[in-house]
């Protein structure tokens, strides 16, 4: 099961997405708030992740994590 924290801008639900770009496969996490101010310029920034554990672990971050 992948636990995936609320949108950190909005609260929004998100969801791991798998692209596939130009030969280049990867995962990203996105929100699906299109009202959010990240929606869809989260999903460009995240692309570089090549792995679902990567993805999720980067969008899980918090600022105020140790």
């Amino acid at each position: 099961m992948i636990n995936l924290k609320p949108c950190p801008f909005c609260g929004g639900e998100a969801t791991l997405v798998h692209i596939s770009k130009m030969g280049n496969d990867g995962s990203v996490v996105k929100c699906h708030n299109h009202n959010c101010e990240i929606e869809g310029k989260w999903f460009r920034v995240s692309s570089s992740y090549a792995s679902d554990e990567k993805a999720i672990e980067a969008w899980n971050r918090r600022v105020n994590d140790e």
